[in-house]
């Protein structure tokens, strides 16, 4: 089996965490199938440095293709797809003259999913979509609503990471017999439990005293500021850790200010990005993590805590529910309500937990079994095209 993956959202050398949980899975599936990726680069004549043509690399072992698609930055947004699809035409019909795809993989409904559903179209090649988060930022448009419809209705086969997005698609008129609920997973190797003090020391943080930690990047829909206003009614023992770069509004600056308005500035500390190798460590160092977003797909900082031995206190957004088994392993609570919150995290740092206990309890995945089902699905698709 022949798959031409698609993706805007994929790592590269200036952005390696970009489209991470991406690249994981398709690693783990060209691991079983032979499998090509492509993540097209948006271009605008007037905007300087972008790619001035078509381009390849290798991001980690894998080969990128990145063609480029002329865009409008900032307007027409809901033509962005159409755009996508324009554009990629002539570079998929000379890529498929020397390697043939059996299947396009979109991984994101917009503007992957539209996009990849009219070049499939063109070039009668089934395709299968991925829903992420991404999803709900389109429902806020009556135009990509009804693109994204349609694109989805035309798919062989819908994935998505979420049982709450999956019943999206359904609203949307996907048939249930094509779609399939397949949470992301976890490097297993990365993510482990380790000694809480020999991480702390590591990390130069704090060996004393109870340590809550975030990873996520400082961009407000991650509720930052409500878990900052909950540490400040916590014990003065309990310090919040926040592993992210700055990001759509968000910055170190702001957070500090936050922070020393509620009188916890000493108490939060702000790293900033860090490289993912040092991720796992920042986890295994805490007491907790907390991820308040306001919105998510299927988080892997959730997946990533828990495989840790990690326990998570996490909003009721995207996949949570279905990641995060409580009481065993954390706690789920309302998006922006401290005092919920405020609880929730009293709870957890009050309770013993033993991090093998929750490994087994979370019963988090390895990419290879995620890739396992998605190469199912895309057989069953096969199958039923021959």
């Amino acid at each position: 089996m022949k798959i031409l993956s698609f993706s805007y959202c994929f790592p590269n050398s200036a952005s390696p965490t970009w489209g991470l949980f991406v690249y994981q899975r398709l690693k783990a599936l060209a691991r079983m199938e032979q499998l090509q990726t492509c993540s097209p680069q948006p271009w605008f004549p007037l905007l300087k440095g972008q790619a001035g043509r078509d381009s390849e690399d290798l991001f980690a072992d894998m080969k990128v293709h990145r063609p480029r698609f002329f865009y409008f930055p900032g307007v027409l947004k809901d033509s962005d797809a159409w755009f996508y699809c324009r554009g990629l035409r002539r570079w998929l019909q000379s890529f498929a003259n020397g390697w043939p795809p059996d299947i396009l993989d979109a991984h994101f409904v917009w503007p992957d999913g539209v996009a990849v559903a009219g070049l499939a179209h063109r070039f009668d090649i089934p395709y299968v979509i991925t829903l992420r988060g991404k999803i709900y930022e389109c429902l806020k448009s009556a135009s990509q609503t009804r693109q994204v419809a349609r694109a989805l209705q035309g798919a062989a086969a819908v994935i998505s990471v979420s049982s709450r997005m999956a019943e999206e698609a359904l609203r949307l008129g996907v048939d249930k017999d094509r779609l399939h609920v397949i949470p992301n997973g976890v490097n297993r190797q990365q993510f482990l439990p380790r000694d809480k003090l020999e991480c702390r020391r590591r990390l130069s943080l704090p060996e004393q005293g109870r340590l809550l930690v975030t990873v996520a990047h400082l961009g407000h829909r991650k509720g930052h500021h409500e878990v900052i206003q909950a540490l400040a009614d916590l014990p003065d023992d309990v310090r919040l850790i926040i592993v992210g770069g700055a990001a759509q509004g968000g910055t170190v600056e702001e957070l500090q200010t936050l922070a020393r308005s509620f009188g916890a500035g000493s108490r939060v500390i702000l790293p900033g990005a860090q490289p993912y190798d040092r991720v796992p460590h920042y986890f295994s160092a805490a007491d907790a993590s907390v991820l308040a977003s306001y919105r998510e797909g299927c988080p892997n900082a959730v997946l990533e805590s828990l495989a840790c031995g990690t326990p998570v206190v996490a909003t009721d957004v995207g996949a949570v529910p279905d990641i995060l088994p409580t009481p065993a392993a954390g706690r789920i609570v309302p998006v922006q309500q401290i005092e919920p919150l405020r609880e929730a995290i009293t709870s957890v740092i009050e309770t013993k937990w033993i991090a093998e206990d929750v490994v087994k309890m979370s019963g988090v995945r390895s990419w290879d079994e995620v890739a396992g089902d998605v190469q199912k699905v895309m057989k069953g698709v096969l199958s039923t095209k021959s």
